[in-house]
């Protein structure tokens, strides 16, 4: 998330802090039995544990009455927190509760839970649902007097230390914090009384703070650059980054001879916010930190920072006790999965998330997939294993895979299977680890591939053991899914059409696009080993397109690698006069080979590619090119 968008969120969150910021009740709260929050439908007054508080009015809708979030952690010290993709969060000890704004489906303990009304922001409060809210902390509600609502929670029970406040200076901190960082991106800097942690997403590169009285916002950004960076390479870095934004450089400024060297810059963006932006190098990453503030009018009235930023050190003392550390990271470890198929695991913390498809990635290349699927009719673990065995000898040649063991698991309280398999592309030989489970008529598929890591094929183990599935939600949410069924899937094609450029082509179901619009001049589809383009070039030239191709082709360096033209011939294609070009290349250690045919019609080019690796080059794979190839014909759309 960019510093663009984090501000937006920032204007939000500050909103629904006013509330959470308030006094709490003195020590004679601690003398009560419950801890009590008294309010009423339309009314801004308002009781936290016997002191009168002014609140936004609570509102009924559709049966259900909303209040501003903050009132949760005034009267019983719960976490709120607005999260990235509007995600609103109500934290109490273990439990946790998410909504969506706008949104009426939401979790309670990773159980699916149906609003009546969703939460939204009115008059820039954010507004939740009572009883749910309250049901994550585990308050009652119940009638009043006068009409109104008492939500009533144990003392014994609050996330605090009993008697109903907040920690000092009202911020979410561990008692004697004065530092806050994180271990595993290895940072650290001051933490200020009145400093609020917003909520990162479970993203460990980005962190985000802002002030108790909204006067300044601030983030934190690691990447990792291997190239190291001096002070200069760090301002060229800030100013044009900034300059790429639209946004206009106010001040700039190099620290060569600091501890760790850094830039700095103040910028304007486009909303006419000023920013404070630094830049250090350290462990091999780049940090960035930016600051707002929107009361600032000039580049010099961020001075009155200068404390806090300077603290910043691009180091974690795991001694250092005052340090609150951010990092989810345990055991080299992180939280993935999705809600939506009540899927929760464990991944290598230095991985890439994606939640949303489901994929996780290393930078060396190792992954982890996991894939829901409706079952075929009668489909057993055994004829499962089987069709993954078919479709292995039918997609790579025999000496490139091995099925090394098979092994029964258990997930969830289901019985599953796993299956190692070594594949080899030309590049190395890799680990793949297919988990299989069947379950309420859906498959659920996870492939775990070990790039020639050891240390990544120690972590299967812990990756298995920590995926927990929650299959009555996709029960609850999914119909029919999508079947992935080699055996019936592997002759299906699907017929696509252009209309622009007249011409009509079956598509093999097995193969994913990558750019699917065939009213595109580009079209891409990958396969297994293997990769299929068509390209289009209106009022073009087929010689002009031919020499344009054999010129890319051409080796001029000699490099052994390749590429090398093994053949060019004339031939017909569709009807029509074309040209063939085969070649051979080794490219990332895959050797491989390029079929490319060339021709043209009503001054129209089209070129069709298809790249297949040599350790797919089965008579199945070639059989399924061939069959793509000819199936193309032209249409009367594109006269």
């Amino acid at each position: 998330m960019n510093k663009m968008c984090l501000k937006v969120l920032h204007a939000a969150l500050a909103a629904l802090i006013i509330l959470a910021m308030l006094p709490v009740n003195d020590a004679g709260a601690a003398e009560k039995e419950k801890l009590m929050l008294t309010l009423k439908v339309g009314s801004k007054q308002a009781k936290a544990n016997g002191q009168s508080i002014v609140i936004p009015p609570p509102f009924s809708e559709n049966g259900s009455v909303l209040v501003p979030l903050g009132v949760f952690k005034k009267a019983f010290g719960s976490g709120v927190s607005l999260a990235k993709d509007n995600v609103v969060k109500v934290t109490f000890g273990p439990h946790t509760g998410a909504m969506t704004i706008g949104g009426t489906t939401a979790w309670r303990d990773g159980q699916k839970v149906k609003l009546a009304a969703p939460p939204r922001m009115v008059n820039g409060v954010l507004m939740v649902p009572l009883r749910f809210a309250a049901g994550v902390i585990g308050a009652k509600v119940s009638a009043g007097s006068g009409g109104s609502i008492v939500v009533a929670l144990p003392a014994a029970n609050s996330a605090n230390s009993g008697d109903g406040s907040l920690p000092e200076g009202g911020i979410d901190s561990e008692a004697g914090k004065t530092k806050v960082g994180n271990s595993y991106e290895e940072w650290s800097m001051q933490y200020p009384a009145g400093l609020i942690i917003g909520d990162s997403g479970g993203e460990e590169g980005v962190s985000s703070f802002m002030s108790a009285d909204n006067a300044y916002y601030l983030e934190v950004h690691v990447t990792t650059q291997e190239a190291a960076s001096d002070a200069d390479d760090l301002l060229d870095q800030l100013v044009r980054s900034s300059e790429d934004g639209g946004e206009v450089v106010l001040d700039r400024e190099v620290f060569p001879k600091a501890a760790i060297p850094y830039a700095r810059i103040v910028s304007k963006d486009p909303s006419g916010a000023l920013w404070e932006g630094r830049a250090y190098y350290a462990n091999g990453r780049l940090y960035k930190l930016y600051l707002t503030d929107d009361r600032a009018e000039n580049y010099k009235d961020f001075a009155k920072y200068a404390g806090l930023l300077n603290s910043f050190r691009p180091s974690f003392d795991e001694k250092d006790r005052s340090i609150r550390d951010l990092s989810t990271v345990l055991n080299g470890m992180r939280s993935a999965g999705s809600d939506d198929y009540g899927i929760s695991l464990e991944v290598p913390a230095g991985w890439s998330l994606d939640n949303r498809h489901l994929v996780y990635e290393s930078k060396d290349g190792s992954y982890l997939k996991l894939n829901i699927s409706s079952a075929p009719p009668a489909s057993t673990l055994d004829s499962w294993e089987e069709e993954l065995r078919q479709k292995d000898a039918e997609l790579f040649v025999q000496e490139a895979y091995s099925e090394q063991k098979i092994t029964d698991a258990e997930i969830s309280g289901v019985p599953a299977r796993v299956r190692k398999v070594r594949y080899n592309d030309g590049g190395g030989w890799m680990t793949v680890y297919q988990t299989l489970l069947l379950k309420n008529g859906y498959r659920y598929y996870t492939e775990y591939a070990a790039a020639g890591q050891d240390e990544d094929q120690a972590k299967f183990a812990a990756v298995l053991a920590s995926l927990k599935i929650d299959f009555d939600t996709v029960k609850e949410n999914f119909g029919r899914l999508e079947q992935d069924d080699y055996p019936s899937l592997k002759n299906k094609t699907v017929t696509k059409t252009s209309k622009i450029y007249g011409y009509s082509i079956d598509m093999p179901r097995l193969w994913t696009p990558y750019q699917g619009v065939f009213d595109m001049q580009s079209v891409d589809y990958r396969f297994t080993g293997g990769r299929f383009q068509i390209a289009v070039l209106p009022e073009g030239s087929m010689e002009y397109t031919v020499n344009q191709l054999k010129e890319f082709y051409r080796n001029a360096a000699g490099d052994p690698q390749g590429p090398f033209i093994e053949q060019e011939r004339e031939t017909t294609f569709a009807g029509v006069p074309a040209v063939e070009v085969t070649v051979r290349q080794t490219k990332n250690g895959i050797p491989s080979h390029i079929r490319v045919f060339v021709f043209s019609r009503e001054d129209i080019v089209y070129t069709l590619t298809a790249t297949l690796g040599d350790a797919n080059a089965t008579e199945v794979q070639q059989a399924m090119l061939d069959r793509t190839f000819q199936s193309f014909r032209f249409t009367d759309e594109g006269k």
